[in-house]
Parts: C-alpha cells; sequence; structure tokens
C-alpha cells in the first residue's frame, strides 16, 4: 500500500492499481474524511461521521482481507 500511495502522490494511478487497487479507493476515503474533519471545524461543530466508523473499517477489511486471498490463491502478490 505504501507503495501503491506513493505512485497516487505523483499522479501515476495505473501504478498505483498494479501495486494495490484499493489506494485509490483508501485514498479518497482519506480524502473525504478529511473534508468532512475541515467542514465541521469551520462551522464550529463536533465532527460526526456520517456512517458508523464499525461498519467502514469492516468494510476496509473485508476488501482488504479478500483482495489478500485472491492475490495468494492467483500467485500475484508483489513480493
Amino acid at each position: 500500500m505504501t507503495r501503491a500511495m506513493a505512485h497516487l502522490a505523483k499522479g501515476e494511478w495505473s501504478a498505483a492499481v498494479r501495486d494495490h487497487p484499493l489506494a485509490p479507493v483508501v485514498a479518497l476515503e482519506a480524502l473525504l474524511a478529511w473534508l468532512a474533519w475541515g467542514a465541521a471545524v469551520a462551522a464550529a461543530r463536533p465532527f460526526r461521521l456520517p456512517v458508523r466508523l464499525e461498519t467502514l473499517l469492516l468494510a476496509n477489511v473485508a476488501a482488504l482481507a479478500a483482495l489478500w486471498l485472491g492475490r495468494a490463491a492467483t500467485g500475484t502478490l508483489p513480493w
């Protein structure tokens, strides 16, 4: 994921997806959380997520585990 995020930072989208297909999704989630937090600070109100954090984290873990298992089964792990 670190290499994929470095590729995203340089604008190398295809390389990022090749290294880790979920990197753009995680980057988008981080961007949305940062924007929501910034809006809450600007409005001087408490920061609240629109969804339960546990549900979002569980979905991310499930997607990462499925990707890892799929790559392990097909022999396409990046190391």
